[in-house]
């Protein structure tokens, strides 16, 4: 009852925009998000969302994070990510490879592909949701070819709970260079960015479409402390959410502790930087955002992800100096098209949330700026106009 009123009221929201999702729709082909499945509107693709009563289901029944429901037809399986122990929002990755899904009004969803280290290429399609608790999101159904049952149908999942970043407004004090050489790279999903940035290990990640072996260069002084390019695998299969190449930077910088007014002088710099980095009525915002931002010093690490096998031109201890090429860009692990994955640390553990760090462009090292998503940057200017 109360997800069919918010449906109903939801029924005519409007379309969301790159400014909304932080993400660019075109750089996640065979990708559908849907973060608050709860509600749809005439641009929704999936099925809907209901409750589960565990109290109408019998102890030794098991609920699987991903269910095949065939009782409505066996050539049109539904599919849906189940959320039914305890009060956590999970967060589920859901691919179905080589079948035809089909989404809400019977629309067929795009498929996108995926290609393992072997080189083997499959169709794919991929769902990215936001499970309530205790509640099923049913994602599409299939559409199987004659013959085919949903045996032969290969899904593979990651579904657990999902965490916010413990402080989301985490600012590093210093301001970093620009990690591509080219003349200006998309933007193409920022920090909180729909796709893969709204946790806390990956929120202040902002990725940038660039073609294989666009040169990545050093954007500070510093050491480098992991190397990994052995990779060859792509595409959307969740199954490569959990492997990918990347160079990680510990970056130089000053410990001790930050001059509060040369910190009030950099913050208002940077607010008033904002009306030359971007272009609308958004900048008022922004500046206000900034206000809000906690700056602190301390180590500074860098990663640089989905580069190009074998394009390492560094290794594990060597000191790099800013503008340095360490390797090319790529497309290597849970990637729908090329792109650098770019994101910062205040820790080397694997489980260390992502902080925000300013980019400052080589004209004006103090009109730094937060890359947004559908915008242009380079390092020379920032914002590209």
């Amino acid at each position: 009852g109360a997800h069919a009123a918010a449906n109903a009221a939801a029924g005519s929201a409007p379309q969301r925009t790159v400014r909304d999702t932080g993400f660019v729709p075109d750089a996640g082909v065979g990708c559908h998000i849907a973060l608050d499945v709860t509600t749809t509107s005439a641009h929704s693709w999936h099925l809907g969302c209901e409750s589960f009563d565990p109290d109408e289901y019998s102890d030794d029944v098991v609920v699987p994070d991903v269910a095949l429901d065939v009782s409505g037809s066996s050539s049109s399986p539904r599919v849906s990510a189940c959320n039914v122990v305890g009060d956590d929002v999970k967060v589920a990755y859901v691919s179905v490879y080589d079948v035809r899904c089909v989404g809400k009004h019977n629309r067929e969803l795009a498929q996108g592909r995926t290609v393992d280290d072997a080189g083997r290429v499959r169709a794919c399609t991929t769902f990215i949701v936001l499970i309530p608790p205790r509640a099923l999101a049913h994602l599409c159904r299939l559409t199987l070819e004659p013959g085919t049952s949903v045996e032969d149908v290969r899904v593979d999942s990651d579904v657990r709970a999902w965490r916010m970043h413990s402080a989301p407004q985490d600012t590093h004090a210093q301001s970093i260079g620009f990690p591509l050489l080219g003349d200006a790279f998309l933007c193409t999903q920022s920090e909180g960015g729909e796709l893969t940035h709204f946790f806390g290990g990956n929120l202040h990640a902002v990725d940038f479409r660039c073609d294989e072996g666009t040169p990545c260069v050093a954007v500070g002084d510093g050491v480098v402390v992991d190397v990994r390019d052995a990779h060859t695998l792509t595409g959307i299969s969740v199954g490569n959410l959990f492997a990918w190449n990347s160079i990680i930077l510990k970056l130089d910088t000053d410990a001790g502790e930050v001059n509060r007014e040369d910190e009030e002088e950099s913050t208002r710099a940077d607010a008033a930087g904002c009306s030359t980095t971007t272009r609308d009525a958004d900048d008022d915002m922004e500046a206000q955002q900034r206000a809000l931002y906690d700056v602190k010093p301390g180590e500074l690490y860098v990663e640089y992800v989905h580069i190009q096998a074998r394009s390492a031109r560094v290794r594990v201890g060597d000191r790099v100096r800013k503008g340095q090429v360490i390797c090319a860009s790529g497309s290597v692990g849970f990637s729908p098209e090329p792109h650098l994955h770019f994101t910062a640390f205040r820790s080397a553990e694997t489980t260390a949330e992502t902080c925000r760090v300013l980019f400052e462009p080589a004209r004006n090292r103090r009109q730094t700026y937060v890359p947004r998503a559908g915008r242009y940057y380079n390092a020379e200017r920032g914002l590209v106009e």
